[in-house]
């Protein structure tokens, strides 16, 4: 009986380690109207909206269809077994689901207004911080992160930073920010010791902090792929040859803002998958796939695998990520629903498409309108297990729920303890 009490002792400390006390919300009735919180475009990237003024306004249509004018009364899916763990009102996974994501992903907490000073290797398992990087002088700040295949591997991008204030004063600040310089950096992660080392990349050419959209390093960590709204290139780390694609056309490339994840590749190193967002007065949505190997410098080479349109009754997309699975099979985003007739109705989830056919093959993490935002993280290679960031933590002030970190498999989501998410750059 000792050695029985003793075995039941360790695992109940065990299954205790995954529980963090921030992790469990309060309960809390909810009989208030949600405000309706659209996306921030933080205050360096208003320059270069500036001449997208109406397409931004169009295209942020899209995402008011995700946050639909109605009361939020909880999650829409089915309730399942009574027996069943819950997390506000959803299946809850099991903590071993967590050891189907990569076991360590990076984050860039937002530290000096939009930026982060320092940048987190993080345990998907435990949540905790295992190891804090700070960018080389005179470098200050850290603006983007992307992660390799291996999990070992991390490109951050970096630069010198103002504190922009009002007045004049600030202005100027703005300018030299908006002008400074981007490096970039490989960390390397060593779980045995806990240890991260930086190392400068030999990226060719003057890349001022304002012109760069994102980042994507390929899963081998061999080439690095950038966005500059109207163009992507794509540079071999160990020659420093590029070569560049363009986009002859109205709208822009990447996401719609600079914000997030906006390359994936598949594993082989050959596809990036990217948005395409319409012109002027045009919000549609493409996603496209470029084949890195084939010849040409057009953007307009890249296959269109997906199209969104901005209207009622027809399935529309979130404004962050999409992904495409490393097997190059799917593509999976979160999307949203505004049925014409009864609004009230609207919801929104992550969904699956084939990349073969287009067609939808797997909606989960249903969410009703007004529920906040969810974005898709990183994706296993066949698409079977994701990692989310949804409205699934504590009431904001602001009034929908905190977004929170975990991993979503089988429409189970299991929360990684201490996993609230403070922004959107996170790398697995």
């Amino acid at each position: 009986m000792n050695q029985l009490e003793e075995k039941l002792a360790t695992a109940l400390r065990q299954a205790g380690e995954q529980i963090s006390p921030d992790s469990v919300p309060p309960l809390r009735l909810r009989t208030r109207r949600r405000r309706v919180i659209l996306p921030r475009l933080p205050r360096r990237w208003m320059s270069w909206l500036t001449p997208l003024a109406a397409a931004a306004a169009v295209a942020g249509v899209v995402a008011a269809s995700l946050v639909i004018s109605a009361t939020f009364h909880g999650h829409t899916r089915n309730a399942g077994p009574a027996s069943a763990p819950r997390w506000n009102g959803s299946p809850l996974g099991p903590p071993s689901a967590l050891h189907g994501a990569p076991p360590y992903f990076v984050e860039l907490p937002a530290q000096a207004l939009i930026y982060a000073r320092t940048a987190t290797v993080r345990s998907t398992v435990t949540g905790r911080v295992l190891v804090t990087v700070r960018p080389p002088r005179p470098y200050q700040v850290f603006t983007w992160v992307s992660g390799a295949a291996d999990d070992r591997t991390f490109v951050l991008a970096a630069q010198r930073w103002w504190n922009t204030a009002s007045g004049q004063a600030g202005t100027l600040a703005q300018n030299r920010d908006n002008n400074a310089r981007t490096v970039f950096f490989k960390l390397t992660f060593d779980p045995a010791t806990r240890t991260a080392h930086l190392t400068r990349l030999a990226v060719p050419g003057k890349i001022r902090a304002t012109d760069l959209a994102g980042v994507g390093i390929s899963p081998d960590g061999t080439r690095l792929a950038l966005s500059f709204r109207n163009s992507i290139r794509i540079i071999t780390l160990a020659t420093g040859l590029t070569r560049t694609w363009t986009w002859p056309g109205h709208g822009w490339v990447g996401n719609f803002k600079p914000d997030g994840q906006i390359f994936s590749w598949s594993a082989d190193g050959k596809t990036l998958a990217f948005q395409q967002w319409g012109g002027y007065l045009d919000s549609t949505v493409h996603v496209r796939l470029l084949d890195t190997t084939a010849p040409g410098n057009s953007l307009t080479a890249a296959k269109v695998i997906l199209t969104f349109f901005n209207k009622d009754d027809v399935l529309t997309i979130a404004p962050f990520n999409t992904l495409l699975t490393a097997d190059g099979s799917r593509i999976v985003t979160a999307t949203g629903f505004s049925p014409r007739q009864d609004p009230r109705l609207g919801y929104q989830n992550i969904t699956e498409f084939s990349v073969r056919t287009g067609k939808p093959v797997l909606s989960q993490d249903k969410f009703g309108a007004l529920a906040g935002d969810q974005i898709v993280l990183w994706a296993s290679p066949d698409g079977r297990a994701l990692v989310v960031s949804d409205p699934r933590g504590a009431k904001t002030q602001d009034g929908p729920r905190a977004n929170i970190f975990g991993v979503l498999a089988g429409n189970k989501f299991t929360p990684i303890p201490h996993g609230a998410r403070t922004q959107n750059q996170v790398a697995w």
